[in-house]
Formats: C-alpha cells, sequence, structure tokens
C-alpha cells in the first residue's frame, strides 16, 4: 500500500473517531434514532425498554407464555428459554449501567482508548445476542408449527415490525 494511501486511510479513521467523540462529549444526536452517547438509553429502544428491561422482558414472557399454550413436555424447555430472556434483560441493564459509567470518563481518554472500549461493548452486546439466539432456536424446536407462527409474529411485533 502506497504511503498517501495508508496516510488517507488513517487521516479519515482518525476523523471517523473524533467526530464520534466529539457527538458524545456534546451529546449531540448521532443518529434519527439516538440521542447522543449520553446513555440515556441504549440506541433505538423503545421507552419502557430503556427504564426497565428487566419488566419488559417479564411481560413479553407473561404474554408470550399466554398465547402460545404449552403443553407439559415444553415446560422445561420454556423455563430454560425465560432464564435465558431474564438473563439477557439483566445483562442489558449492567451493560446499561457500565455504559454511563463509561460516558463519564470518556473525555478523558484518547480517540484510540475510546474506540478500543466502543469495540469492548459492541463485542459483549454480540456474545449476549448470539447467547439468546440459541437460546431462542432450541426452545423453538419445540414448539409445533401453530407455536412456531405465534411466536414469529409476536417476536416480530417485539422488533416494532408488526404482522
Amino acid at each position: 500500500m502506497r504511503l498517501h494511501t495508508k496516510l488517507t486511510l488513517g487521516l479519515v479513521s482518525s476523523l471517523f473517531a473524533v467526530s464520534l467523540a466529539t457527538a458524545a462529549a456534546t451529546g449531540t444526536k448521532t443518529g434519527p434514532y439516538h440521542s447522543g452517547w449520553g446513555c440515556d438509553g441504549m440506541g433505538t429502544m423503545s421507552g419502557d425498554m430503556k427504564r426497565d428491561p428487566v419488566a419488559r422482558a417479564q411481560k413479553h414472557l407473561s404474554e408470550l407464555n399466554a398465547k402460545l399454550n404449552l403443553t407439559a413436555d415444553q415446560q422445561p424447555a420454556w423455563k430454560t428459554f425465560s432464564e435465558q430472556v431474564n438473563e439477557q434483560a439483566k445483562n442489558m441493564v449492567a451493560m446499561r449501567d457500565q455504559m454511563k459509567d463509561n460516558f463519564q470518563s470518556m473525555p478523558k481518554k484518547t480517540a484510540p482508548e475510546r474506540m478500543a472500549k466502543m469495540a469492548d461493548l459492541m463485542k459483549d452486546r454480540a456474545q449476549n445476542m448470539a447467547r439468546m439466539a440459541d437460546a431462542v432456536k432450541t426452545f423453538y424446536a419445540t414448539l409445533t408449527p401453530e407455536q412456531q407462527a405465534t411466536f414469529d409474529k409476536m417476536q416480530m411485533s417485539q422488533m416494532g415490525r408488526k404482522q
């Protein structure tokens, strides 16, 4: 790679990092669904999700359980699945708290340190999502085709897309 290409890529990367850091420090909007990196919420989550992910998960699980009409044979799989959902909700609360703490110290960090911290947080979120995807896959396999259709419909509505 030629020197001028390396310098250009380095400059673009630095400008990107600085713009993110500036948006975080000033609390300006970083996108149509974000209210900055001030951690008054996590990304595009809905109002009650920001306030109490654990309560939101409980509500969703209760609604899902009522609509699925699970058999006695499906109850162990439901228990495992619902425990993972609750664990995910607790992780979200912990992550939100960690993001708030990190936001306080971000202005004191260098741009590379801030980017590394953000990358670490994204890795944690990806690992949590992978565990949740595995739990959904395992539970889903125990459902009848009718229950799967109900689950699909409810999961899409939870993502904000009504079917």
